[in-house]
């Protein structure tokens, strides 16, 4: 009887960590997308409270070095999860993650008005070649 009791104990013991440790398949990229979007809305409050080119330009450089640290853990990622480059078929795990970063894209569009009357400053430019090379970086 103590020997049925202890593989019992030792069985449920496993699942246990088994469960804790494993997680769901992707909670990696949801891990991720949540620091995406965390940024993301940071941004957004930065740019909205953005009076002057000198504010637009701070904003979007703090953006850029966020992307910095971010970007290699997406192409991690992305590598890891070929299936997900797939929009048309997506995960039914990672629904709720990509309709909350389709939301903040969509308010992140709007906040992207708030640089048209600064798009010729040179602090501006400067900062959006930053963010375009942390864009592009491999």
């Amino acid at each position: 009887m103590k020997t049925i009791s202890k593989v019992l104990f030792l069985s449920v013991l496993t699942l246990i960590f088994l469960t804790i440790g494993c997680g769901d398949k992707y909670s990696d990229v949801k891990k991720v997308n949540e620091e995406y979007i965390v940024l993301v809305e940071s941004y957004i409050v930065s740019l909205d409270k953005a009076d002057n080119a000198k504010d637009v330009a701070k904003a979007i450089n703090k953006f850029a070095d966020g992307m910095q640290n971010l970007m290699p853990e997406m192409q991690k990622l992305s590598e890891k999860y070929p299936e997900l480059d797939d929009q048309s078929n997506p995960s039914e795990e990672l629904k709720e993650i990509q309709e909350k970063t389709q939301e903040v894209g969509q308010k992140m569009a709007g906040a992207m008005m708030k640089l048209m009357p600064y798009m010729t400053d040179p602090e501006v430019l400067n900062a959006q070649g930053h963010l375009v090379e942390v864009m592009q970086k491999k």
